[in-house]
């Protein structure tokens, strides 16, 4: 009785989330059919990725991004910086494409993203996003999300992510059943379970939006030095709060009110950015 009363709980918000996921989906469709025929061919840069002049407004009458210029090589990494408002999130959802830029281009390896089926694109990522949700199910299933990744594939995520340890305390080496949204979980063990996730299918491109913020340094440093040593030809797009955890980043972008206000290596943004100078020296000091 009591699960036949779960059911008929739970049933109208399933049926909601289900039209709702629909409906997204039905949009990027329409966008790529939209799209596709219009977008102008973009002369090859030898830019893995590369964002040029990108200019959106949620609401197309106060940009959140203005003119967004930024190149980068297969397996660099971007460190993205900046005020909550500053437009890091928008700028992940145009590269994943779930808006279109309203001026400007972006492209994936040459290719205009807009003429990409929406299913070929969204393959090349593995992303974290603040809000993901863990579901009631084994941290094994969490992570596999009905993808039918090898047993070695998901060890592998697991074991980079620093997910190993917490992991193996768990009864039956993970097959204890997680509770919605993860209650049984730190933050911090929430959310190596999400990067496993968006790193047991070897993403091309992986996307950390304020993904490690739980986490404290030392197991911050090491998860980045894990993902280094053993996905090297991955580029890495990391949204971050702290200066730490992109400092030694290939390429740093700091935004400000939608704009890129500076652009380098953190030795670079020490001496020219005043905004990003003043965040390092209030979280690390002279450094």
């Amino acid at each position: 009785v009591v699960a036949i009363s779960k059911l008929f709980e739970m049933w109208p918000k399933a049926t909601a989330s289900a039209e709702r996921i629909v409906q997204a989906l039905d949009s990027v469709d329409a966008l790529a059919v939209m799209a596709a025929a219009e977008a102008s061919e973009t002369a090859k840069t030898g830019a893995f990725i590369e964002f040029k002049n990108v200019t959106f407004s949620y609401n197309k009458e106060e940009p959140n991004l203005t003119n967004i210029s930024f190149a980068l090589a297969k397996g660099e990494t971007l460190g993205i910086i900046g005020e909550t408002g500053a437009g890091k999130t928008t700028l992940l959802n145009l590269l994943i494409r779930l808006y279109d830029t309203d001026e400007g281009t972006i492209t994936i390896a040459g290719r205009d993203v807009r003429t990409m089926d929406p299913r070929e694109l969204h393959q090349k990522f593995g992303v974290v996003f603040q809000n993901d949700m863990i579901f009631e199910a084994t941290i094994e299933e969490n992570i596999d999300l009905g993808r039918n990744l090898s047993q070695e594939a998901i060890v592998a995520a697991i074991d980079c992510a620093g997910a190993k340890g917490f992991v193996a305390e768990k009864a039956d080496q993970s097959e204890e059943q997680l509770t919605i949204k993860g209650a049984n979980l730190s933050g911090g063990q929430k959310q190596r379970i999400l990067i496993a996730r968006a790193l047991a299918a070897r993403p091309e491109i992986l996307v950390l939006d304020d993904a490690s913020s739980a986490l404290d340094y030392q197991t911050d440093a090491a998860f980045r030095k894990a993902i280094k040593a053993n996905f090297d030809d991955t580029t890495i797009i990391i949204v971050a709060q702290r200066v730490s955890s992109i400092r030694h980043a290939d390429h740093i972008l700091v935004l400000e009110n939608g704009a890129v206000i500076g652009y380098g290596k953190h030795k670079h943004l020490m001496k020219s950015c005043e905004v990003y100078r003043e965040i390092s020296h209030s979280q690390m000091g002279v450094s």
